[in-house]
């Protein structure tokens, strides 16, 4: 038998002699348990169990809650599975930690202990998080805002409403990576309450532009109708919190929405507003993808002159950033758009004038050069 297991059975038969049986109960499960009891995600230090020299203070812990039970002092049980709530939690066992702070939050209950329920029920909320169980951590955030609410703790909550926030926000990232873009709406819906109810700003201004991306990825115009309206309550929050990257991807992001609904003219007004604060942020990455976004869009307009300014614009800034794969986009791009500027004068070559046809292929006489003496006769 090692020494080990032997210290184990020396505290349990301590323990009964003690006369403590619900304590020899959870002291045996508790370091008698297979790995297996921890979800494979928790952390590998949960799965070492407790250490050694921490047995004591378990048996301790245990004994206490049962003794302070029997004579009716809820306060001192409430105390002795509150620390083995924080010890199983320093653990990154988060599992037994629940264990225990549900058992605080069961007498904080039943004596109408407001504020033990309420630090209880944060307790649980923070646990359910750190175990990767989200939904059950905003049922527990969702209840300490009403017990805030119910005792007028305004403080209360406003952290109720961060902790809300921070868990829509990871549920609905979820959703999105399982392409249930549906339920990822509905989450940065709740994110969006929650973070007004919080009174901070940028966690609105950030679930505003969230919003509006779930509202996008739908993608029929209603909802990007109210992507436009969600990018523009971004926009001005960032104007007045004086934020200049974020004014940039709400630019950005309404140039792209008003593309998709073929507004023009907006997508082009927010792109050059979007090139401008590139320009005075000095980052070479977003100047560049400002002239690639409007080369496009002039481009498609059939402004190949401007097309080809901005996409020559895009091509030295690839060629400066040292990026191959944003070096060989601006490469085709500006091919592209140096054909789209010469393809009417090709036509005409080709289907219309013989000898600027014979001038470009014998002597490589540009078609533009080639017709210059024809449309100066006439």
């Amino acid at each position: 038998m090692s020494e080990l297991t032997q210290d184990k059975q020396n505290l349990c038969i301590d323990i009964l002699v003690n006369g403590h049986v619900q304590a020899y109960v959870d002291f045996f499960y508790l370091t008698h348990r297979p790995e297996s009891v921890h979800a494979a995600d928790e952390p590998s230090t949960a799965q070492l169990g407790i250490p050694p020299a921490k047995l004591p203070f378990v048996k301790v812990q245990l004994a206490e809650a049962e003794t302070a039970r029997r004579r009716g002092d809820t306060g001192a049980v409430f105390t002795a599975y509150e620390q083995l709530a924080a010890f199983f939690t320093d653990l990154s066992d988060q599992r037994t930690a629940i264990y225990f702070w549900e058992k605080c939050l069961e007498i904080s209950q039943l004596t109408s202990d407001v504020a033990g329920e309420t630090k209880t029920t944060l307790a649980l909320g923070v646990a359910h998080e750190r175990s990767g169980d989200t939904v059950a951590a905003v049922r527990h955030y969702e209840k300490l805002l009403r017990l805030a609410q119910s005792s007028g703790d305004q403080s209360g909550e406003q952290h109720a409403n961060e902790r809300l926030v921070l868990a829509f926000q990871a549920i609905a990232t979820e959703k999105e990576e399982a392409k249930e873009s549906a339920l990822a709406l509905s989450y940065r819906e709740k994110c969006l309450e929650a973070s007004r109810a919080c009174g901070d700003v940028a966690k609105e201004s950030k679930a505003q532009f969230e919003l509006g991306q779930a509202h996008e990825q739908l993608g029929d115009v209603d909802h990007l109708k109210k992507a436009v309206y969600h990018y523009e309550q971004h926009l001005a929050l960032a104007e007045t919190a004086g934020d200049t990257e974020a004014q940039g991807a709400a630019c950005f992001a309404l140039a792209h929405v008003h593309q998709r609904l073929q507004n023009g003219e907006a997508s082009l007004q927010n792109l050059q507003k979007f090139s401008q604060l590139a320009q005075s942020s000095g980052k070479v990455s977003a100047q560049a993808e400002a002239c690639c976004s409007l080369g496009v869009l002039y481009n498609q307009q059939g402004d190949y002159v401007s097309a080809v300014q901005y996409l020559e614009r895009f091509f030295e800034l690839a060629r400066s950033v040292g990026d191959r794969s944003m070096l060989d986009k601006a490469r085709t791009y500006l091919g592209i758009a140096r054909g789209n500027s010469v393809l009417p004068s090709y036509t005409q070559v080709v289907t219309s004038d013989l000898d600027a046809l014979l001038k470009w292929k014998n002597r490589r006489v540009p078609f533009t050069d080639a017709l210059r003496p024809a449309n100066n006769g006439t």
